[in-house]
């Protein structure tokens, strides 16, 4: 029988082992193989509120790919998404976020629920009628979220002071953030009055008159009543130790000045206010406004929280019917509460007997820190002041009020 001869073997090794090495000497080609998007999920409370995602694609080795996903949104209705991973809250509603590269792909849950941060008269305020009747124009008032888009489906009660009724008497609120309803006089002459309310407190009135009317005094004097709330219960996301408010300080002031707006560039006196409590830049800026634009500088103590300051004596005139009154949130980078040109007077021109402001804390826009003792960090450009109800680290409750009660008569 024939053999092959001993050397063929260790001859043909080398070659097999060459061959061998030769075939696995090529890597496999990276390619996408899962993303992650951050943040996981998005809520919001206002329409046009934005939040900026990011995507993190890996290969098959666990490697970060070098790629670009394509972004997009399950109901534009509810949210739009940028190519870049900006999204937009546009109504109501909750839906996925996709980020997808290949036939790889990732979701985020986005929620879109508007709180309302304010309420308005648009129309039927001052209206004369006979005492019985139905007045000749309905009631309409239109709520906001904190963006200062309408606010739908919002739940808006109508009470009328008397015997006098609304109908109907709780209105769910539209598209518009509109809200409607007829008010049936009481018996009796003079003001009667309707108040409007949302179930936060928030509240707007309406002034009928029956009959004449006696003119109006030429001032009134107010009680103002700070009642703080701010607690771990309230809020309870990362509350800080030693809660407080800082002095109040505030105007009566006419209509041709104000000395803050949501929707505006703080001043340097707001902005003082808000991020260290201080109140002579303030309190500058409204003595500079005195006598031609306001007529007194408002002030109180700070405040623990919860807790309460009551500031007596403050005289409103029918030239200067407004109160501005604000407070730092402490400790916060630049958040305060406050109301801006608040008036006393009702649509008859009469002063009012007592009102109460509901209050949410407000961000200064002058500071980038995201919690209570974040480091001092100047934003730039400066953002305007806006709403943070419902927005991390405060929940959707009321952070506070002001009371106003007539005190004179």
């Amino acid at each position: 029988m024939w053999k092959q001869p001993e050397t063929a073997l260790p001859v043909l090794l080398p070659f097999l082992a060459l061959a061998a090495c030769d075939s696995g000497s090529e890597p496999e080609e990276p390619r996408p193989a899962a993303i992650a998007i951050s943040p996981e999920s998005a809520a919001f409370v206002s329409l046009g509120a934005t939040v900026r995602f990011s995507a993190r694609i890996t290969d098959q080795n666990g490697d970060v790919f070098d790629g670009t996903v394509a972004w997009s949104s399950s109901d534009p209705g509810i949210f739009t998404v940028s190519t870049d991973g900006e999204v937009t809250a546009a109504g109501n509603g909750e839906g996925e976020l996709t980020a997808s590269i290949e036939d790889v792909s990732a979701t985020a849950e986005v929620i879109v629920q508007q709180l309302p941060t304010g309420m308005a008269i648009v129309s039927g305020d001052a209206q004369t009628g006979s005492a019985g009747d139905p007045l000749a124009r309905p009631l309409v008032v239109r709520v906001v979220d904190g963006g200062g888009s309408p606010a739908e489906g919002i739940e808006v009660a109508f009470a009328a002071a008397g015997d006098g009724s609304a109908d109907p008497d709780t209105v769910e609120t539209g598209t518009d953030g509109m809200a409607e309803t007829t008010w049936r006089l009481g018996g009796g002459s003079g003001i009667q009055l309707l108040n409007a309310s949302l179930e936060d407190g928030t509240n707007v009135e309406f002034a009928a008159a029956v009959g004449t009317l006696d003119p109006a005094p030429d001032s009134a004097v107010y009680r103002i009543v700070f009642e703080a709330t701010w607690s771990r219960r309230t809020h309870p996301d990362d509350f800080p130790p030693g809660p407080h408010f800082s002095p109040l300080i505030g105007a009566v002031h006419s209509d041709r000045v104000s000395f803050w707006d949501l929707g505006e560039t703080a001043s340097p006196g707001i902005e003082s206010m808000a991020e260290t409590g201080a109140t002579s830049l303030l309190s500058g800026e409204i003595r500079a406004e005195i006598p031609q634009n306001a007529s007194a500088i408002v002030s109180g103590s700070g405040s623990g929280s919860p807790g309460r300051v009551t500031i007596r004596d403050v005289v409103v005139r029918l030239d200067d019917p407004l109160v501005t009154l604000v407070t730092m949130i402490a400790p916060s980078p630049d958040w305060f509460v406050g109301v801006t040109g608040y008036s006393l007077l009702n649509g008859l021109g009469h002063w009012t007997d007592e009102r109460s402001v509901v209050l949410y804390p407000l961000d200064a826009g002058t500071d980038d820190g995201p919690s209570y003792t974040s480091d001092n960090d100047d934003t730039s450009p400066r953002e305007p002041i806006h709403n943070l109800r419902g927005l991390k680290p405060f929940s959707a409750q009321a952070i506070g009020s002001f009371t106003l009660t007539r005190v004179d008569g």
